[in-house]
């Protein structure tokens, strides 16, 4: 009777699919960081994706919530991919399912709804429901993927992080007032950007921004210009000059190291980090 009990316990429906046992999965951020646990479901439609947010269940204690923008890939192989399957991830801004009988698939990630059941959207607009169970990785944010498995194409610049040279992938802390891209240019110079990532400008959950930052501005920021917490670079010790999400070409103001920063005046109690890949035309 009680074996009965438990099995019956993992097995409930809920709005027409069965719910069995939640996989478990890895989040692996944008900042690098690589968090475990259960995928939690919630609410009458029992998702994982709620206002934003993906859910890890840990046992006996609170679930991990990460904002979906923070979250590159959800892995549940635990194994580093190859590079075959990392020469598929795209261009541009879609999402990558792997399954793991290797068969891979752009399309939109929609959400996990029952801990076992994957939402897909695929590029003819086809919603699908996965099982858990057959999927291998599902990439949210290809560049943050490439950066985390350092991944470089064939033929491609060495991959870096902050304070290495030759980098095409920066990551730039919030927490640092200017990072150094490792990459000394001459005025003239054209230089193009791609940013990816959310930060905090403060300790308070509302104060956060992306490249393009906030809808905050301060007289005495590093470019007053510009938002509070977008994305800025600065020549040297040169004025600082707003970089934000465009991706085209800018000409540089100036001849020395470039750094890559967050305008905000107090950078001490930021946190996340945005990643942006920048290339010398």
């Amino acid at each position: 009777m009680r074996r009965f009990i438990a099995t019956a316990a993992l097995v409930a429906s809920a709005g027409g699919y069965l719910l069995a046992a939640p996989e478990r999965a890895n989040f692996i951020l944008t900042n690098g960081e690589r968090k475990s646990g259960i995928v939690a479901y919630h609410g009458d439609q029992n998702e994982n994706l709620i206002n934003g947010y993906l859910n890890l269940a840990q046992d006996g204690a609170k679930d991990l919530t990460f904002p979906m923008d923070q979250v590159a890939v959800i892995d549940f192989q635990g194994s580093r991919p190859n590079q075959a399957e990392l020469a598929q991830l795209p261009a541009d801004s879609s999402h990558l399912l792997i399954l793991k009988n290797g068969t891979a698939q752009q399309g939109r990630f929609v959400n996990m709804i029952g801990g076992d059941t994957l939402v897909w959207d695929n590029q003819g607009g086809q919603r699908q429901q996965i099982p858990l169970r057959d999927v291998g990785r599902v990439y949210l944010n290809a560049q943050s993927a490439r950066t985390a498995y350092n991944y470089r194409a064939r033929g491609a610049g060495a991959v870096a992080t902050a304070g290495q040279l030759g980098g095409n992938s920066i990551r730039v802390d919030a927490r640092q007032a200017w990072t150094d891209t490792g990459l000394t240019v001459n005025q003239g110079d054209r230089v193009s950007f791609q940013a990816s990532g959310q930060v905090m400008y403060s300790p308070n959950p509302a104060h956060t921004a992306t490249p393009d930052g906030s809808a905050d501005r301060v007289a005495n920021a590093p470019e007053p210009t510009a938002p509070l917490g977008a994305l800025l670079g600065k020549i040297g010790n040169s004025k600082p000059f707003g970089i934000g999400s465009q991706t085209q070409p800018l000409v540089m103001p100036a001849s020395g190291r470039l750094m890559l920063g967050i305008n905000d005046t107090e950078v001490g109690d930021n946190s996340g980090a945005f990643t942006v890949v920048v290339t010398r035309q």
